[in-house]
């Protein structure tokens, strides 16, 4: 599979805005699609679902190592609610809160080929599966202690959500938590098909180059009336709890 720097960098919060640690991450993405060429796991899968996981992955491990709040705040509320952090597998002895685990990859890969599949759900216990995110944590765990810190992703300890001069970049946040980020965007897949003929009605009615600005609108209308993620939340709810810690209710 290909991954170019436009695939890894529509991914990141700061797009189009180039950070130190992109290489090395871009370098993890790469390791990970060629670990996957080579091995003999579910490879049946489409080239751009492999490619959408290995981002996934990368997107998980980048926010585990920033520490930016999103996987930390979905597997308390998780735990929270259903006793274990992350949905299917229980919790290991050697399970640590908020840091790396081969759980969460694991559940990331499936969450992720989830959201690309739709109807055609992989059993998140499946032996190809386990094999595979047991060999992409070997890599991540090689890395772990030398990786360097992603800032791009602790945006949310460096804004408050009622500060108007934060407006923009809580709404920037907003947009690629939404839609763009490794715990949302497998939900938002969803979100987009089933409004997928309102926005060809947009573009019929209004021409391409006009109904741009109406399209932009109705993404906005859907982050946020339209909940999204594994506990699906709206994008207010996310934004509380990542930000204010404060526990969805």
């Amino acid at each position: 599979m290909e991954i170019s720097v436009k695939d890894y960098m529509e991914r990141q919060p700061g797009n189009p805005r180039v950070a130190e640690t992109d290489q090395f991450y871009l370098w993890i993405a790469l390791r990970l699609a060629k670990l996957w060429d080579e091995s003999p796991w579910l490879r049946e899968l489409d080239d751009t679902v492999r490619r959408d996981v290995v981002l996934a992955v990368t997107g998980y491990y980048q926010d585990v190592v920033a520490d930016g709040g999103i996987w930390r705040s979905f597997t308390r509320l998780h735990a929270a609610l259903h006793g274990s952090p992350v949905p299917h597998y229980g919790r290991r002895d050697d399970y640590v809160d908020y840091e790396l685990n081969v759980d969460d990859v694991r559940y990331v890969m499936w969450w992720t080929m989830a959201g690309e599949q739709g109807g055609e759900v992989l059993d998140p216990h499946d032996a190809g599966l386990e094999a595979l995110a047991t060999a992409f944590h070997l890599v991540l765990d090689e890395e772990y202690e030398r990786a360097p810190v992603p800032r791009q992703f602790c945006i949310a300890s460096e804004v408050d959500l009622d500060d108007p001069m934060d407006a923009q970049r809580v709404y920037d946040y907003a947009y690629w938590l939404y839609w763009r980020s490794f715990l949302l965007r497998p939900s938002t897949l969803a979100v987009m098909d089933r409004a997928m003929p309102q926005a060809h009605a947009i573009i019929k009615e209004a021409g391409e180059r006009d109904a741009r600005p109406l399209l932009q609108e109705l993404n906005e209308r859907l982050m946020f009336t339209q909940p999204a993620g594994p506990i699906p939340l709206t994008t207010a709810q996310w934004l509380r709890f990542i930000i204010d810690d404060e526990m969805p209710q």
